[in-house]
């Protein structure tokens, strides 16, 4: 009966933002635990090659979709290209994020700030917009946002990067509450520090600023993507089917101290 909780093989899964880091070690896990998988990402050609490479691993069903995550027309296409591979939807993880540059918020231009909420908060938004009624057709549905640390505290010198996660935090409580009745779940995760290019072009960049800060971890080291998927994997399995709403800290004990 555990096992069965925790089982989504089969399950039709849409992964938004799949190309490095937690999104693609999540792709590799949902792959590797037998769900049939879509990737959506930058590139067309490295994300095939790339899904080539996940499904001879595996044995799972995994393709790739290209996808510019700020425009609406490219998300609703993305969305119905999965779909019409899939079969439907049951699954989806939105991944899709930036940095951004780091500057105080004085300091900070307007574009970068524009650009850094039109993928990381946009994206997020369009991705759910099409998501949503696909996983309401399936009669039931879990969606796994990226947040972040930086979504329950502030990060200095990135303070619009914070207000982006703060911002898909605050998607995925409200979408939670309009479609808790209908058996789709939202959830987000928010990791701490994970070895990827992310966090060190971040920290390289509010190093630029002069920021000497740092953020202590209690476990005392940096996690790896692939630690990030067991929580994905267990939010999207019937393990945590009643669990919605939830931001859910994977960070070596960052916001408990």
């Amino acid at each position: 009966m555990a096992n069965k909780l925790f089982d989504i093989a089969g399950r039709r899964v849409l992964l938004v933002g799949g190309d490095s880091g937690i999104g693609l070690a999540c792709a590799e896990a949902f792959a590797r635990a037998g769900a049939r998988l879509v990737i959506a990402g930058v590139s067309q050609s490295d994300g095939d090659d790339r899904a080539a490479r996940i499904a001879q691993e595996t044995g799972s069903d995994v393709s790739y979709v290209e996808v510019d995550v700020r425009d609406e027309a490219r998300v609703a296409a993305m969305v119905e290209t999965a779909v019409q591979r899939l079969g439907g939807l049951d699954i989806a993880m939105n991944n899709a994020g930036i940095p951004g540059p780091s500057a105080a918020i004085q300091d900070y231009d307007t574009d970068a700030f524009d650009n850094l909420f039109s993928i990381n908060v946009r994206g997020t938004f369009l991705s759910m917009k099409y998501e949503i009624p696909h996983l309401l057709e399936s009669g039931k549905g879990s969606i796994i946002n990226l947040a972040s640390t930086a979504a329950i505290t502030g990060l200095a010198m990135v303070g619009p990067y914070a207000g982006t996660k703060h911002a898909v935090a605050g998607l995925t409580k409200s979408a939670a509450l309009e479609l808790a009745a209908q058996n789709v779940r939202v959830n987000a995760i928010a990791p701490g520090p994970v070895q990827t290019n992310l966090l060190s072009t971040m920290r390289s960049n509010r190093q630029k600023t002069g920021f000497v800060g740092t953020t202590s971890v209690p476990m005392d080291r940096v996690s790896e993507p692939e630690e990030m998927a067991g929580a994905v994997l267990w939010l999207a399995s019937d393990a945590s089917s009643f669990v919605t709403g939830a931001i859910v800290s994977v960070d070596g004990g960052v916001v408990a101290q």
